[in-house]
């Protein structure tokens, strides 16, 4: 042993080539062990939760942990490689090994962040949720990791005694060009997020514009809200355009909506009876709902006719236009089967004769 003990003490070389060797040595086992103890404690222990979010973060940390145990093998080897290789060449590999854990800290918290961002939204229990985690998802998650890894380079390029201020500048400067550039594009985007947060309106619902234009929400997008009208056409309306004025909702809370048909009988027809029938033929309709109760009005002495309106509900906005179209058909053949008359327009002219 002592012999062994002086041959590398004579080698200096030589020793320095051997701890490096078994530092790399035992690296390779530490890795080896590694996935082991993963799968026999950490895994056994986040287990016994009823998410899955800890065992997707455990699964990226000893993913991580494994490539940091190598960095540390290979910063220890070079230490024990002074005597063999020249000072600027174990400098680089310094330099390289910090270069590799900035950017693996950086890729873990982004991986971290990926996950807790995307647990977040598919817990989020709304109806919009996952047009929101799929349209905003990838947005959020693509601006976090520029963050991220813009603030690792700078990192590097401070160890590397670079002078970052101009960097930050320019990169102050480059985004408020890009803001400039595209403020609408932004501010789309930033009120189709606001829509699908706050919900003034679904896909699916039935909406009227300010402009008078009626539709179904076809699609709510990161730009524009596509409305597919009853003409089957497509109106695309930019995000913050309709966040800016006045919708009405005509499917929420309640896609109840009011079935309303006015129609006119001649003077002297019984308005009780009328409105009997009225209500009568509604309550016998199968898609008019029972609550609330079908009722009718006598609204106007028209001039030729008195004017009458009935009013029932169905449940499914869709069925508004069917059902008051049936309705329509049933009153004119029960006033028809009644002998009751539903008048023309007439006026009534006098002449008179200058003498």
């Amino acid at each position: 042993m002592d012999i062994l003990l002086d041959y590398f003490r004579e080698h200096p070389r030589l020793l320095g080539l051997v701890k490096a060797v078994l530092v790399l040595l035992l690296t390779w086992f530490a890795s080896f062990l590694l996935p082991k103890l993963e799968q026999r404690y950490v895994r056994r222990w986040v287990g016994k939760t009823k998410t899955d979010i800890d065992d997707r973060i455990a699964e990226k940390l000893m993913a991580a942990m494994a490539h940091l145990v190598w960095l540390i093998g290979f910063a220890i080897a070079s230490k024990a490689l002074q005597a063999v290789f020249a000072t600027g060449v174990l400098r680089i590999a310094d330099h390289l090994i910090y270069v590799f854990l900035v950017l693996l800290l950086a890729r873990l918290l982004a991986a971290v962040l990926h996950i807790g961002l995307e647990w977040y939204l598919k817990t989020w229990n709304t109806r919009n949720s996952r047009q929101v985690r799929d349209e905003f998802g990838p947005l959020i998650f693509r601006v976090l990791s520029i963050v991220i890894y813009t603030v690792a380079v700078v990192n590097i390029l401070h160890h590397f005694n670079q002078d970052v201020s101009s960097v930050i500048v320019s990169l102050g400067v480059g985004s408020l060009a890009v803001a400039l550039a595209a403020k609408d594009t932004l501010a789309n985007m930033i009120a189709g997020f606001m829509i699908m947060t706050d919900r003034p309106f679904r896909q699916g619902d039935r909406i009227a514009l300010e402009s008078g234009e009626k539709g179904d929400v076809y699609d709510i997008g990161l730009r524009t809200t596509k409305i597919l009208t009853f003409d089957n056409t497509l109106i695309v309306v930019p995000n913050h355009q309709i966040i800016n004025e006045k919708v009405t909702n005509l499917s929420y809370p309640d896609p109840q909506i009011r079935v309303a048909i006015d129609v006119g009988v001649a003077y002297g027809s019984n308005v009780e009876t009328v409105k009997l029938m009225l209500v009568d033929l509604c309550q016998k309709h199968p898609d008019v709902l029972d609550v609330p109760a079908p009722s009718a009005y006598f609204v106007n002495f028209g001039d030729s006719s008195l004017d009458m309106k009935v009013v029932c509900r169905v449940s499914q906005w869709g069925d508004q236009w069917r059902v008051g179209e049936e309705l329509r058909v049933a009153i004119y053949r029960a006033f028809e089967a009644a002998g009751i008359e539903i008048p023309f327009p007439q006026r009534d002219i006098h002449i008179h004769q200058d003498k």
